[in-house]
């Protein structure tokens, strides 16, 4: 059993198993672990409301400290067992801890320093220390009635003396002591948090090179801030009605912060922090493996993940996308290469009005490398204006947009002409920036000559637009399914306001060479 008296348990040794890469990558942000891994002793300030994932956090960093660190967890929050329950990998990692009766032993010389804490223990004994604004009844702990000072029968800082002990034993290694909370140590004994955090830092950080985790209650800036070497904060909020949460280091003394706000979540029982994507070399492009209809109302999205969220492309419908100016290009672009390479690749038709800046040689370029020989000439029309240049005739997959009437340049019965040789159901990709800049801010309302032909075809309308555009509402009110691609805090985030879903983070996956989507709920 966990060692427990009044409220706090103490367990000692939380050691991490070793795991794959992948496995524990993009959990809690480099730069902490790197701040932890440094040399010398720190100290850090982990703060937020109930809920945010203080003790997930605390817990997890034994993890992902690996060797470095053998950790020492003092709670007040939940007894051992809920602990278990909460956190079940915990079980096979923490080591029971044999509760001492009878008198004291004698205190044997001691490798970690004690000078502060030895004071403070002194000042206790004599009635000196007043517990400052923390004390008074109700505490929990030692505290001040009339005249006399009462501490706990036993020793005067148990759970203190036992992370000191555990850390003892270890040195000269690093051990890394959680204390969650330190407002909770702080009541049970009648002491202000800043007292013992100066204690632990003068003693184990800064005399002993130890790290010590404060958890502390609350958000906001605190005067207990300074007295830390790193503090991070756990915050929740709302974006459109959905939970959204963030992390941010606020600062890690003597560390790089590359990135200070990460979105994260809780799912599954573990912090995951979504770190910005660095740009990377792509792998190879392999051929693209064609996704089944996840029904015979339904086509592939030709990612599993939006599959599984909306069901598919229902033929016949209209389909929403709104993605934000600030959603890096190359989402656009791995979501575009999937859903038309899902097509072709069944030898279905695709008829794509692309973003401004793009064009049908730019499509050929990135989608070519996943399909078979010829595949892409004859499967893909692509919509362009004369003012891209020359050269319009001479391309077999370039359909000319004139710019004067919408519902004449698309067409559906030349679309179905041009790709008389593909299967149906097609596919009608349009991306708004550029019909708006072609056609003015109506665009939409000229278009009910295509959106009827695509309907009676049971065909799918795929449209692309901007949140802020004229389009935007007007196709979300025409549109079965719409799905929001914003950027926060420098991570991409998907929702569904049609179906409506949580807020999920959106990454991708290379490793097959095909992009493929990874949805994460943030919870």
């Amino acid at each position: 059993m966990i060692k427990e008296e009044k409220g706090f348990l103490a367990a000692p040794a939380l050691r991490r198993p070793k795991v794959s890469i992948l496995a524990s990558q993009g959990r809690i942000p480099a730069e902490i672990i790197e701040f932890l891994n440094a040399s010398g002793g720190h100290s850090l300030i982990v703060k937020g409301q109930a809920g945010t994932g203080k003790t997930t956090f605390a817990l997890q960093l034994t993890e992902e400290l690996g060797e470095v660190s053998a950790s020492h967890y003092l709670s007040s929050r939940v007894s051992d067992e809920s602990l278990y329950n909460q956190f079940k990998w915990l079980r096979e990692r923490l080591k029971p801890v044999v509760i001492q009766t009878g008198p004291k032993a004698p205190r044997t010389e001691s490798k970690v320093a004690r000078d502060a804490l030895d004071q403070l223990t002194g000042k206790m004994q004599s009635g000196e220390e007043s517990g400052e604004e923390e004390s008074g009844p109700g505490s929990g702990g030692a505290g001040v009635k009339g005249d006399i000072f009462e501490i706990p029968i036993g020793e005067d800082l148990p759970e203190v003396e036992d992370a000191y002990k555990f850390v003892d034993e270890r040195m000269p290694k690093r051990s890394l002591i959680l204390i969650d909370s330190i407002d909770a140590l702080a009541e049970h004994y009648g002491i202000a948090a800043s007292r013992l955090i100066n204690v632990f830092q003068k003693d184990l950080v800064e005399g002993s090179k130890q790290n010590v985790l404060y958890v502390l209650e609350g958000g906001g800036e605190t005067r207990l801030d300074y007295l830390g070497d790193g503090v991070v904060n756990l915050s929740a909020a709302e974006h459109e009605g959905r939970r959204l949460r963030i992390m941010t280091i606020e600062k890690l003394r003597g560390q790089q912060v590359r990135q200070h706000k990460y979105l994260y979540t809780l799912d599954g029982g573990r912090l995951t922090a979504f770190t910005i994507p660095e740009k990377e070399r792509l792998p190879h492009p392999k051929p693209w493996k064609p996704l089944g209809d996840p029904s015979k109302d339904d086509v592939s999205t030709g990612l599993p993940a939006l599959d599984y969220l909306v069901g598919g492309f229902t033929r016949g419908r209209v389909i929403a996308f709104q993605i934000s100016n600030l959603v890096p290009v190359d989402t656009v672009d791995w979501l575009r290469t999937a859903m038309v390479c899902n097509f072709v690749a069944q030898g279905r038709g695709v008829a794509h009005v692309p973003p401004r800046k793009g064009s049908a040689e730019y499509l050929r370029e990135i989608m070519s490398p996943h399909l078979s020989a010829g595949a892409f000439d004859g499967h893909v029309r692509v919509f362009e204006t004369t003012t891209l240049g020359g050269g319009l005739e001479e391309s077999k997959n370039v359909l000319h947009m004139e710019g004067n009437k919408v519902d004449s340049d698309l067409k559906w019965s030349n679309v179905e002409y041009q790709l008389s040789k593909s299967e149906r159901p097609f596919l009608a990709l349009m991306s708004f920036d550029t019909l708006e800049s072609v056609y003015g801010d109506k665009v939409l309302e000229q278009m009910s000559g295509v959106l009827q032909a695509v309907r009676r075809a049971h065909d799918v309308f795929v449209g692309f637009v901007t949140p802020g555009s004229p389009s935007a509402a007007k196709l979300a009110n025409l549109a079965s399914t719409v799905l929001h691609i914003e950027s926060l805090n420098g991570s991409v985030v998907l929702y569904g306001e049609k179906p409506y879903t949580e807020l999920f983070n959106l990454s991708w996956d290379w490793s097959a060479g095909v992009p493929e989507a990874r949805l994460r709920p943030i919870v």
